[in-house]
């Protein structure tokens, strides 16, 4: 029934559009046998359809931006049963570093719960498609940011993540980041030291 309502929403020829874009820019996407690859792009239609893309004037936003863009949140939700974001209403593309007055340095990206907004700069999303093993990807990143701000706005049923795992996790991260912060080794990057937001992304 699942595959049968969504092949009456989504028609192939976006299928196809959505397959090929993902395959020449997605490495996770491409490591997924044909059966998931299926699954991912469902997902991904559906995601589009339930958030707002803007973008800067310089910006030509087409379908090719919105997949890659969502591709990142689709990959770091594949296990989780819900794949849409309740909180944040809209994914902001622009084409260059922008600055926040009160801060007054340039940002690459950010996720705004002000605005319920996720700030992206698209050839900084493009770099991190384009070089899949440096451990940076922007829009993984601030999804990232998005899931865990998204999680503390939802009803306990609706929640994303249960509380006991949270619980586990925020355990084992603490530890990690003090690792890196004492300049052990460790697979995570220096900058998941920051504080717990930034290590979950990270």
């Amino acid at each position: 029934m699942f595959e049968f309502i969504h092949n009456i929403r989504y028609p192939k020829s976006k299928k196809k559009a959505c397959h090929a874009i993902l395959m020449e820019f997605d490495s996770y996407y491409q490591r997924l046998n044909p059966k998931m690859q299926q699954i991912f792009i469902m997902r991904l239609l559906y995601f589009l359809k339930t958030i707002k893309f803007e973008s800067s004037r310089e910006i030509r936003l087409n379908f090719e931006i919105k997949v890659m863009v969502a591709s990142g949140f689709i990959q770091i939700t594949f296990g989780l049963q819900r794949y849409r974001l309740r909180y944040f209403e809209s994914i902001y593309i622009a084409h260059k570093p922008y600055v926040y007055e009160s801060i007054g340095i340039p940002y690459h990206g950010d996720t705004n719960p002000k605005t319920a907004r996720i700030n992206l700069v698209w050839s900084v999303v493009k770099k991190g498609f384009l070089i899949p093993d440096d451990a940076l990807n922007l829009s993984i990143h601030e999804f990232s940011h998005a899931l865990i701000l998204d999680n503390q706005h939802r009803m306990s049923i609706r929640k994303l993540y249960r509380h006991r795992d949270l619980i586990l996790y925020l355990l084992a991260a603490k530890h990690e980041m003090n690792s890196i912060r004492n300049g052990n080794y460790s697979i995570f990057r220096a900058y998941g030291g920051t504080n717990l937001m930034e290590f979950f992304a990270v």
